[in-house]
């Protein structure tokens, strides 16, 4: 694998003892064997990563740059006053853009290491490993003010990078707290990210969690979210993207404890030669859990949009109940959609219903507005903005609402609305 090829430099460069180097040799170990994965694997059939093997792409480690002027006047702009942003620069935690965390949080080093991978992202995650982070809420703790963790990747410069972060949330029992993970990146340079985000919901805990892929056109953003929801907890989970020349989110939801409830959303506009994957599984573990899932997509140019959803439903969940919608709107006749909603039980006492959907605008909607003295120019964005902006709307933070406003604002203008 070409991304392997660096492996010993970075060993070399960013030396490990103790169980992080045991996990770097055991995730390198891993991707080697495994090898990226291609078309003909049935996870990955709509969704191509073989530029991967066609750039060499370089540790950030091995050009440990501190941001330019105009880099930190970019990022700045990235950075909500509404929020406690934690920014990291090329996958390093920058102190200085950063602000002091909220009272009953601690941010601490990985200590202990799975002993597993998901696939060879995963893995390759592992193998470059610089310094994980644990993120730790006190349990009884209630958190007003989003807490931000933004990414932002620059070259610098320099030669093409790949970062590769890993973060572990625990939020402990009967706590409260509304928690963001934004990917950005410095426009018109070649970059890779591939992150790694373990999330862990207490026992009736109330969680928000909201992952923003707003990368450069230019970038490569791979990113797996594993999400594990104890009894009586509470979640909202939005995955927004409009960036990135190809991504793709994993997302695992695990509900571990009775009387759980998680609302699993998903937004992406996207443009051009733009590819966004969506592949998202609902485990239910145990029963009297309930589960709706929906994701909205805009597609313009000849963009290519997938989405794969699997529910499962395991033997004794009995009273589980899952939704499972995804809506696509295609602007243009050369943009594509994939849609592969699915239902796995082994249950008999369950509720559970899946469906997607891929049309254009409603010409009665649009000739309504029009018959309203609205002209097609404003009519065509005002259906579109709508269509995705109800999804945004069922966060119940309103400051996670008009922050992903105003980010849908910034890829609204780059799509051909106006035709």
């Amino acid at each position: 694998m070409n991304l392997l090829s660096t492996y010993d430099r970075f060993s070399q460069t960013s030396p490990a003892e103790g169980a992080l180097a045991s996990f770097r040799q055991a995730g390198y170990d891993y991707a080697l064997n495994k090898g990226l994965p291609t078309r003909k694997d049935e996870e990955w059939h709509y969704t191509s990563v073989k530029i991967l093997s066609e750039v060499n792409f370089m540790p950030s480690a091995f050009n440990p740059v501190e941001p330019s002027h105009e880099t930190i006047l970019e990022i700045k702009k990235r950075l909500n006053p509404a929020f406690t942003n934690v920014v990291f620069f090329n996958g390093v935690l920058n102190k200085t853009l950063s602000e002091e965390l909220p009272t009953g949080f601690s941010l601490r080093e990985l200590s202990e290491y799975p002993n597993h991978f998901d696939d060879a992202f995963d893995a390759l995650n592992g193998a470059y490993l610089a310094k994980p982070f644990v993120l730790s809420l006190a349990k009884e703790t209630s958190v007003e003010k989003p807490v931000n963790f933004v990414f932002f990747t620059s070259v610098e410069g320099g030669p093409a990078l790949m970062v590769h972060p890993r973060l572990y949330v625990d939020v402990g029992a009967r706590s409260s707290v509304k928690f963001m993970e934004s990917y950005y990146g410095k426009s018109g340079v070649s970059y890779f990210v591939n992150s790694v985000l373990d999330l862990h919901v207490g026992e009736s805990a109330k969680v928000t969690y909201v992952r923003v892929q707003g990368d450069s056109d230019s970038a490569i953003n791979i990113g797996r979210t594993r999400l594990s929801v104890e009894k009586n907890a509470n979640l909202e989970s939005l995955a927004f993207a409009t960036g990135a020349g190809l991504s793709r989110h994993t997302l695992e939801v695990v509900l571990k404890g009775p009387g759980s409830n998680s609302e699993v959303l998903g937004v992406y506009a996207v443009q051009g030669s733009q590819h966004v994957d969506n592949t998202s599984l609902i485990d239910h573990a145990v029963g009297e859990c309930n589960t709706n899932q929906l994701y909205k997509g805009i597609l313009d140019g000849e963009s290519r949009a997938v989405f794969c959803g699997k529910v499962l439903i395991q033997k004794g969940a009995q009273k589980a109940n899952s939704a499972q919608l995804n809506n696509n709107l295609i602007l243009s006749s050369k943009a594509e959609a994939d849609s592969k909603p699915s239902l796995e039980i082994y249950a008999d006492d369950v509720k559970a219903a899946h469906g997607s959907t891929v049309g254009q605008l409603n010409r009665e909607e649009l000739f309504y507005l029009q018959s309203r003295a609205i002209p097609k120019e404003k009519a065509i964005p005002m259906l579109s903005y709508g269509f995705l902006s109800e999804v945004i709307y069922k966060i119940s933070d309103e400051h996670i609402q008009k922050w992903l406003s105003r980010q849908l604002d910034e890829a609204f203008s780059r799509l051909s609305l106006n035709r």
